[in-house]
This record gives C-alpha cells, sequence and structure tokens, in this order.
C-alpha cells in the first residue's frame, strides 16, 4: 500500500503525505478506511485537485479513504502516522 500511495503522490501537488490509522497500525480490517494525512504543495494551483485525489484514492483502494490536509489532523492520530 505505501508504495502505491508514494507512486501515486509524485504525480499530484503533495510535498510529503503519512499513513495512520488501522493500515499504519496493521490492524486494519475488511472494513477499514484508508487514513492518510498529506502536506500539499501551495506553490501549484491546488483549487479542486484536493477533492480529485481523495476520489482517485477510495477508487484505487476500493475502499473509503480519509485524506486529511496537514494541520486538521489531532495530535494522538500524528503519533501513529508513517510517512513514505
Amino acid at each position: 500500500m505505501i508504495q502505491t500511495l508514494a507512486d501515486y503522490f509524485k504525480t499530484q501537488p503533495v510535498l510529503k503525505a503519512w499513513l495512520f490509522g488501522s493500515f499504519a497500525r496493521g490492524e486494519e480490517t475488511p472494513l477499514s478506511d484508508v487514513d492518510i494525512l498529506v502536506l500539499l504543495d501551495h506553490s501549484q494551483p491546488i483549487g479542486l485537485k484536493f477533492f480529485g485525489m481523495w476520489n482517485d484514492l477510495e477508487k484505487l483502494f476500493d475502499r473509503k479513504v480519509d485524506l486529511v490536509e496537514d494541520g486538521e489532523l489531532l495530535p494522538f492520530a500524528v503519533e501513529t502516522a508513517s510517512s513514505f
């Protein structure tokens, strides 16, 4: 999953991304969503790209994705995040 995310984000206005939540802890179930924190590159136009990325990722993994911009995540969740 991490390599797939890394490859995908290379084509997006994302400086860095972190996987957090159940997938980062290795505790995911078939019903788990994918939690991803992103640091966006605001030197590029973002516009609706954020929502496009969210939609792309849900299709890519065929499950719900929580895509969160850096600064919007609670501190306890940051502690479980895995950078890629």
